[in-house]
């Protein structure tokens, strides 16, 4: 789920420059963000805060473009490698089961 985020918001950042697309896909995210915060899940309330603030620094492009998609590359990535170093804790764990 990280790493599908993390390529999401990477997506996101690329397509937020189209102004009425962006500011729907910013609301988009503070929603699924949302979702997130109250799952079970430790990866699920980390994915929620990261998107949630994907859709605050996707609404803050109207005012500050720059910082807006500088923490929207810098979450992407980051949820990209935290999915990726979870997928690979995963593929560990089934080795040292066989």
């Amino acid at each position: 789920m990280s790493a599908a985020g993390g390529v999401g918001l990477l997506a996101v950042n690329a397509l937020l420059g189209i102004p009425v697309v962006g500011w729907v896909l910013s609301a988009g995210l503070l929603g699924l963000g949302a979702v997130g915060l109250f799952g079970k899940t430790k990866t699920d309330k980390v994915s929620g805060g990261l998107l949630s603030a994907a859709g605050v620094a996707g609404l803050m492009t109207v005012f500050m473009p720059g910082l807006a998609r500088t923490i929207l590359s810098a979450g992407g990535t980051g949820l990209l490698i935290y999915g990726l170093v979870n997928i690979g804790g995963f593929v560990m764990g089934l080795k040292k089961k066989n």
